[in-house]
C-alpha cells in the first residue's frame, strides 16, 4: 500500500512537472545561466555511463568471487550481490523506457520548442530524455551504499542532490526526467534488495 501511494503521489507530481515546471525552469536556466563561460564548459560532458556500470559491475563481481573462494558472508558479499546485479539491471531498464517514451531532450527542444512531447516507441539521439538514465542507474548504486555503508550517508545524500541538480542546470535533462529516474531507480533497488538481501551482521 506504501509503494502505491507513493507512486500515485510521483506520478501526480510528474504529469504537474512536465505541463507546469520543466519548460520555465529550462527556459530560466538558458537565460539566466548559459551565457557564462564556466557553464558553458559543462554543458557538453560526455556521457560515460555504460563504461561506468560495466567497471563497477565487473569489480563487484570479481569481490564477491573473491569473498566466496575466502568463504567470508559477511555484509561485503551482499553489498557486492547486490551492485552486481541491480547496475546492469538499471541500466537495461532505462535503456528499454528511453526507446519506449521518446521524450525530447532539453537540448533538442530549446533549438525547436514544438517537439516539447513523447515520441512513443522511437527513442533516439536527441529523444531520450526520459527518464535520466544517470539517475536511474545511479540512485540503486547510491542506495546500496546507503543501506550496507550508513557511516558515510552525508556524502550520499549531497553526491545524488548534485548529480540531480547538475543534469538539469547542464540542460541535458528536465526537472520530471530527474525525478523519474530517481524513482524507478529507488523500486528497482527495493525490488533487488527484498530478493537478494539476508540478513547479515
Amino acid at each position: 500500500m506504501r509503494i502505491f501511494l507513493s507512486s500515485v503521489v510521483m506520478c501526480i507530481f510528474i504529469i504537474f512537472s512536465i505541463w507546469l515546471l520543466d519548460r520555465p525552469i529550462a527556459f530560466w536556466i538558458m537565460e539566466y545561466l548559459s551565457k557564462y563561460p564556466p557553464y558553458l564548459k559543462t554543458a557538453n560532458i560526455t556521457d560515460h555511463l555504460l563504461i561506468i556500470v560495466i567497471f563497477l559491475t565487473s569489480l563487484s563481481w570479481m569481490t564477491y568471487l573473491y569473498l566466496a573462494h575466502r568463504k567470508i558472508h559477511d555484509k561485503r558479499r551482499v553489498f557486492c550481490t547486490v551492485t552486481g546485479t541491480v547496475l546492469p539491471l538499471s541500466f537495461t531498464i532505462k535503456t528499454i523506457l528511453k526507446w519506449l517514451f521518446g521524450r525530447t531532450e532539453t537540448h533538442t527542444w530549446l533549438h525547436d520548442q514544438n517537439l516539447y512531447q513523447f515520441h512513443w516507441f522511437s527513442g533516439k539521439d536527441g529523444f531520450e530524455g526520459f527518464p535520466s538514465g544517470h539517475m536511474l542507474v545511479l540512485t540503486p548504486l547510491l542506495l546500496s551504499l546507503w543501506h550496507f555503508y550508513p557511516q558515510y550517508r552525508l556524502y550520499y545524500l549531497i553526491a545524488w542532490c548534485f548529480l540531480g541538480v547538475a543534469l538539469v542546470l547542464t540542460q541535458y535533462h528536465f526537472l520530471s526526467d530527474i525525478v523519474f529516474g530517481a524513482y524507478i531507480g529507488a523500486l528497482l533497488y527495493l525490488a533487488v534488495i527484498l530478493r537478494l538481501a539476508k540478513p547479515t551482521k
